[in-house]
C-alpha cells in the first residue's frame, strides 16, 4: 500500500488519541517537602485569567473564509488552573452562519499539560460553535485532542477534531466529520518563527465527496504581548456545497494579537 502524506497523518490521529488516553491515567506529578516542624498544607491557586484581542484581514477557518473575505475582529476570554483545567469563551465577527447572521460565540472547555519530564504535551476539550443570530440552526460541538513534540526551537503538533452533527441540525444533520492536521512550528531569531499546518477535513462514508485538504504557512513576530502574523491559506477539493470557491481559494491574510 503506498503511503501518502494524509495516510502518515491518519496515523498520526491515531497517535494523539492515544496519548490523550495516556494523559487521561498518567498520575500527577507531586513534590514531596520534608521539614523538621509540623507540615504545613500548600495553599492551591486560584487560577488565573486572561485572554488576546485580535483583528485580521479575513477570518480563516480550516483555510476557508468565514467572514465572506472581510475583516475580523475577535476576542477569547478564559481561565486556568495550575492542574491544567481551563474554561473560555471565543467570539468574532462572521459572515458564514447564515442569511442575517454576524457572530459567532463559542465557550470551551478542556485540560492541558504535560507527559512528566519528557518533551510531549497534550490538550484535550471540547469546543461549541454558536451563531446567535442566524435564523437556522447551525450550532454544533466538536471534541479536540492535541499532542505536543517539542524539541529545543521545533515543534510538531498531531491534532484531531471531532463533530457528530456538523454546522448543525439545519446544514448536514446528524453527519459526523473528523478533521485531522499536523502543524510544525520553528522559533527564528530576534522574536520570529515559522510554522506551517497540513490538515484534511473528513466526513462519513455517505458524504465523503465532501472532504478536501486544506493547508497554510506563515511567519509571526512576537514583542511583548503583542504577535504579527502573515499567513497564507489555500484548499484543495473544495465542494460548493461547502463554501463558494472564492472563499477557499489562496488566500494571504495578516493579523495583529494583542494578549493579555
Amino acid at each position: 500500500m503506498e503511503w501518502s502524506f494524509l495516510r502518515v497523518l491518519r496515523v498520526l490521529r491515531v497517535l494523539a488519541v492515544a496519548g490523550s488516553f495516556a494523559a487521561s491515567i498518567t498520575p500527577l506529578a507531586s513534590l514531596a517537602q520534608e521539614d523538621k516542624g509540623e507540615a504545613e498544607e500548600e495553599e492551591e491557586s486560584f487560577g488565573t485569567f486572561g485572554g488576546n484581542l485580535m483583528f485580521a484581514t479575513d477570518y480563516m477557518f480550516r483555510s476557508i473564509s468565514n467572514s465572506n473575505l472581510g475583516p475580523q475582529v475577535q476576542g477569547d476570554m478564559n481561565w486556568s488552573h495550575d492542574k491544567g483545567f481551563y474554561v473560555g469563551v471565543w467570539a468574532s465577527n462572521t459572515d458564514f452562519g447564515g442569511p442575517g447572521n454576524s457572530m459567532e460565540l463559542d465557550p470551551y472547555i478542556g485540560l492541558a499539560g504535560n507527559f512528566g519530564e519528557s518533551n510531549f504535551s497534550y490538550d484535550i476539550g471540547y469546543w461549541s460553535y454558536n451563531y446567535p443570530k442566524s435564523p437556522f440552526d447551525l450550532d454544533y460541538g466538536e471534541v479536540y485532542v492535541y499532542l505536543t513534540w517539542t524539541k529545543d526551537k521545533f515543534s510538531l503538533t498531531p491534532s484531531v477534531w471531532y463533530a457528530d452533527n456538523y454546522f448543525g441540525e439545519d446544514f448536514l444533520d446528524e453527519v459526523s466529520a473528523l478533521a485531522y492536521e499536523l502543524t510544525l512550528a520553528y522559533e527564528l531569531p530576534d522574536n520570529f518563527s515559522i510554522s506551517v499546518r497540513v490538515g484534511e477535513q473528513t466526513f462519513e462514508d455517505a458524504f465523503d465527496n465532501l472532504d478536501y485538504v486544506y493547508y497554510d504557512l506563515g511567519i509571526d513576530y512576537s514583542i511583548e504581548d503583542w504577535t504579527f502574523d502573515l499567513r497564507w491559506y489555500d484548499t484543495d477539493g473544495i465542494d460548493p456545497f461547502l463554501a463558494r470557491p472564492k472563499l477557499a481559494d489562496g488566500e494571504v491574510v495578516f493579523s495583529i494579537n494583542r494578549s493579555f
